[in-house]
């Protein structure tokens, strides 16, 4: 393993460990991913790092073929060349794979080095244990796509806005981040979800 794949792979783990999983200040103490923790420590986590002169789509179609849904929860793709991708241009990136994958139950989301959470809009994702708190700081750049089973994803999603858990999510946020994608999700495979209203099924 080359010291720049060893540093990402130290990175992704430490951001998990350290952001994601432990009791947030700004969450009544509920980790910023209840699941994280778990996925982890079921070895569900798949981590792969864009190679030196390999197209971005080319490699990360490769990898989908091989994606299986019931041994990993989670496929981490890491682009350390990310510096071709401009946010916009990423963002596309994005919205043509989940128009193309939603549909086959996967689901895309991506974090682009160029756009970091911040102390005003993000609060929960930067200082997790609260503001005076030191947290560990990034030793590389890259940017990350993490692909997820769409319904699986709905479905924790949906069990965690039952519990109250969005709750102290910044409603922007929320609505960009979990809102919108709840309602793909309806639209494509809930019978009877229409204009963001879904029939009652539950016993």
């Amino acid at each position: 393993m080359d010291p720049h794949e060893k540093l990402i792979l130290e990175d992704v783990y430490t951001w998990s460990k350290e952001y994601l999983e432990i009791p947030n200040a700004h969450l009544n103490k509920m980790p910023a991913c209840p699941y994280a923790k778990q996925a982890w420590k079921d070895n569900k986590v798949w981590i792969e790092i864009r190679e030196p002169n390999v197209g971005y789509r080319r490699q990360l179609n490769k990898l989908l073929r091989k994606l299986d849904f019931k041994k990993k929860e989670i496929l981490i793709f890491c682009d350390p060349y990310f510096i071709e991708f401009s946010l916009n241009r990423f963002q596309k990136e994005i919205d043509s794979l989940n128009n193309k994958w939603n549909k086959k139950d996967v689901y895309f989301m991506g974090f682009h080095p160029y756009n970091p959470a911040t102390e005003e809009e993000q609060e929960f994702l930067v200082s997790p244990k609260g503001k005076d708190v030191e947290m560990p700081e990034s030793k590389v750049t890259y940017s990350m796509m993490l692909i997820q089973k769409f319904s699986q994803l709905y479905e924790a999603s949906d069990r965690l806005k039952r519990m109250g858990y969005y709750k102290k999510w910044p409603k922007e946020y929320y609505d960009e981040v979990v809102e919108s994608r709840q309602q793909t999700y309806k639209k494509l495979f809930i019978k009877g979800a229409k204009n963001g209203q879904q029939k009652n099924t539950s016993t």
